[in-house]
């Protein structure tokens, strides 16, 4: 019994790495659901990068750009109760 189990097993695992193997099973493309996510993350990907460029340009101009004067504190912080 056992021996037998064993055979069938092997011919069942042989025969379905053959059909694995066949090239008759392929799908049809990508379907419409497919199409909407991949449109999703576009519109993620866009929707963050003006922000982004945003965020950059005000960056570039508070490094090279002109910035406003910045007062010096008097008296380091310190109050005029002595």
């Amino acid at each position: 019994m056992k021996n037998t189990l064993r055979i069938v097993t092997l011919v069942i695992v042989l025969n379905a790495t053959t059909v694995f193997a066949a090239t008759g099973a392929e799908g049809a493309g990508l379907g419409l659901i497919g199409w909407i996510f991949i449109g999703f993350m576009a519109l993620i990907v866009a929707f963050q990068f003006i922000p982004s460029v945003m965020m950059f340009g005000s960056m570039m101009a508070a490094i090279f750009g002109k910035g406003k004067t910045q007062g010096v504190a008097a008296g380091n912080g310190k109050s005029n109760n002595v």
